[in-house]
């Protein structure tokens, strides 16, 4: 009964905040207000956080459109209705659902518009829920959306074993696609080829691209998707067959496992080649960039795209792959964790 009662009389709550650019160490647990809402927003309870790599940019202040520090960064999250704005007739009080927000996640309470939140699956914990909207709406957007991939393609997927890679293996394979893995481990290997890659390539120890070519016999693949950039591009961009297309999503090649190098991120950004925009076109190839982070006003979209994966749950298409749980109080751990390029599949923080 105390719990309930301090729920639905909170004022101030537990946040984690960026206290200035820099290593875990600078994640600072703060006491801040309960959020108040609108009238197209809920409020939620957040019952566990989705950490992305996102999160590492925003707190290395590597990442676009953030705010200065001190703030409270986290982007995805999932737990239960608290209250509901005047406006709000698609949501009531109890409701498991999960989200996404522009920053403001890593708290007990978050604030956002209704229009931004979608019920669990039945069969969803919270621990899935908050593993699952960024992850899968990525590798939506990225394999459907843009790669229009079809039954019978190829795909090269770049980090095949984080958060995304697992999302989009399990896509791949409900649509048919064969797949063409990179990974930076044996284990990760292992992880790769049990969710449906036919070939799966340790990129430490092996080249890539050398391999792709010989296993389509010189005609490389239909679809790229790419989050590391850098060199890892300019190798990839020479594999597309005609009416290939490249998804670029992220640039990951420049965080080391201690932060940003000024000099590795020159020596990755000199490394990707110039586009010269005729090529494109007497290739029969096309290039794609998204951040999903600023496609948050496509809400039709988003919801169509989410309602799909969310039935796609439910009939046991597509599963979070968790590779760690973190209590919210080690949340600097979690960072350190994802940091490290050691994690498969998604990290998750519960909070309560």
């Amino acid at each position: 009964m105390k719990s309930a009662r301090h729920e639905e009389t909170a004022t101030v709550m537990r946040a984690v905040e960026i206290s200035k650019f820099g290593p875990p160490e600078v994640l600072r647990f703060c006491k801040t207000p309960v959020p108040g809402i609108s009238d197209g927003d809920v409020r939620v309870r957040v019952r566990a956080i989705g950490l992305n790599f996102a999160d590492v940019f925003a707190r290395l202040g590597y990442y676009p459109g953030i705010p200065k520090p001190p703030f409270v960064p986290g982007i995805e999250f999932a737990g239960t209705v608290e209250s509901v704005g005047k406006s709000v007739k698609t949501f009531r009080k109890g409701d498991r659902v999960f989200g996404f927000t522009r920053q403001k996640a890593y708290a007990e309470y978050v604030a956002v518009p209704a229009t931004l939140v979608l019920r669990m699956s039945k069969r969803m914990s919270f621990q899935e829920a908050a593993a699952f909207g960024v992850t899968y709406l990525t590798a939506y957007h990225a394999l459907i959306t843009l790669g229009q991939m079809k039954k019978g393609e190829s795909l090269l997927l770049h980090a095949a074993a984080g958060g995304v890679g697992t999302a989009a293996l399990q896509i791949a394979k409900h649509l048919g696609v064969r797949v063409y893995a990179t990974v930076g481990s044996h284990s990760k290997t292992q992880t790769a080829r049990a969710l449906g890659a036919a070939v799966v390539i340790n990129y430490n120890a092996e080249n890539f691209a050398e391999i792709v070519r010989q296993q389509t016999n010189g005609q490389g693949v239909d679809v790229i998707l790419d989050s590391v950039g850098g060199k890892v591009f300019r190798k990839g961009w020479k594999l597309l067959r005609p009416m290939g297309r490249y998804v670029l999503y992220g640039f990951a090649a420049i965080a080391g496992q201690k932060g940003v190098s000024k000099l590795k991120a020159l020596i990755e950004s000199v490394s990707v080649p110039l586009i010269y925009p005729p090529s494109i076109v007497s290739k029969n190839v096309t290039l794609s960039g998204f951040n999903l982070y600023f496609l948050f006003e496509k809400v039709d979209y988003l919801q169509q795209a989410m309602l799909k994966l969310v039935a796609w749950h439910e009939k046991g298409v597509v599963r979070p792959v968790i590779g760690a749980v973190y209590p919210f109080e080690k949340i600097q751990e979690a960072h350190q964790f994802l940091q490290s390029r050691q994690s498969m599949g998604k990290i998750v923080v519960t909070i309560g």
